[in-house]
Order: structure tokens, then C-alpha cells, then sequence
């Protein structure tokens, strides 16, 4: 191993393992342990060891940042359309592919990257804390009535899920096949 290699690697490494302690905090501590969902861990894994693969690669290669773009623009094509990720998952998911950025990124030592790193893992457990998660839930009600007035609505909803209703939204009102769609936020009362 020439002098080159061996100065490369003292640089890889420790974000490396920055980016290793970082991503299994995220899914084992955080994620893993509050929604049990090993395939999403693997989902949300494979996306921050394939980004700071390719960005480590790529600082450390001739190759130029518009094939780097050019990579990145095939790699978007392939996505997850199999189902629709719930906005908790897409923060996972985002806080993910930062920790792979911020770690490969050379950003002139590693204390900024390990600050940024802990903001965001900090971030990420007190937003996702069983505190915020149980206030309140979320749901897309189809309805077999049509009811356009929004205190009526708001009765029903209350009397149907057993809970206050803290926000809803029409979004389909069908006045001939008597059906009405709302996005309801609530929260369940206490028995």
C-alpha cells in the first residue's frame, strides 16, 4: 500500500465509523425499536452505505461531479413505488441518506460532521419519542353518508372513532353516491 492509499484510508476510515455508530443508532436505537419494521431498517441501510459508497468513491476519484450527478440521477429513477411511505418514514429515510452525506463529505476534520450527526439523531429521537407519536393519529375516513356541513361532520367523526377530532379535512364529497372522504387528525379520549 503506497503513502496515497494509506492517507485515503486514514480518512475513510473514521467516517466511516462515524457513519456506522450514526446509521445504527438511527435504526436499531430509534427506529427498530419504536415500529419493528426490519425491512424498512434494510430499506433505510442499504440507501446510507450505497451513498457513502458512492460519494466516498467519488472525492477520492477522477471521475467528475457531473457523472457523480449523472449517478445519482439514475439512482432516483429506482425507487420504492410499491407503497407510500408514511411521513415518519420518509424522515427516517432523509435523516439516512444526510448521515451518509455528512459522513463521506469532507468538511475539513471530523468535529463538524460528528456535531451535525448528533443534532440530527437528537432531532430525530425527541420528535419520534412516544410522547409526540401517541398525542395523536391520523386517518383517511370514507364515509357512507355525504355530509358537506363541517360541524356535523365534525359530531360524527367524534361519535365514530370515540376520540376529539383536532383537524379534518373534506376531500372528496360525492352528493350522488351519498359518500364523503375526510383526512382526520384525532386524539383518542381517555376511558
Amino acid at each position: 500500500m503506497d503513502t496515497q492509499q494509506a492517507a485515503d484510508l486514514g480518512l475513510i476510515v473514521p467516517r466511516l465509523i462515524l457513519d456506522f455508530v450514526a446509521i445504527s443508532i438511527l435504526l436499531l436505537g430509534l427506529y427498530f425499536r419504536n415500529y419493528r419494521r426490519p425491512d424498512l431498517v434494510a430499506v433505510f441501510l442499504a440507501c446510507n452505505v450505497g451513498l457513502f459508497s458512492v460519494l466516498t468513491t467519488l472525492s477520492f476519484s477522477p471521475i467528475s461531479s457531473a457523472v457523480g450527478f449523472a449517478l445519482f440521477g439514475v439512482l432516483s429513477i429506482i425507487r420504492l413505488r410499491s407503497f407510500e411511505f408514511l411521513p415518519t418514514q420518509i424522515a427516517y429515510f432523509f435523516i439516512s441518506l444526510s448521515i451518509a452525506l455528512i459522513c463521506a463529505t469532507d468538511l475539513a476534520g471530523l468535529l463538524l460532521p460528528f456535531i451535525l450527526v448528533i443534532f440530527m439523531l437528537l432531532a430525530m429521537a425527541m420528535v419520534d419519542s412516544s410522547r409526540f407519536r401517541t398525542t395523536t393519529e391520523n386517518s383517511t375516513i370514507v364515509l357512507d353518508a355525504a355530509i358537506p356541513d363541517p360541524t356535523d361532520l365534525k359530531v360524527h367523526l367524534t361519535k365514530l372513532l370515540g376520540a376529539e377530532v383536532i383537524h379534518m379535512n373534506i376531500t372528496e364529497l360525492n352528493l350522488l353516491q351519498e359518500t364523503t372522504t375526510v383526512d382526520v387528525t384525532y386524539r383518542r379520549t381517555s376511558k
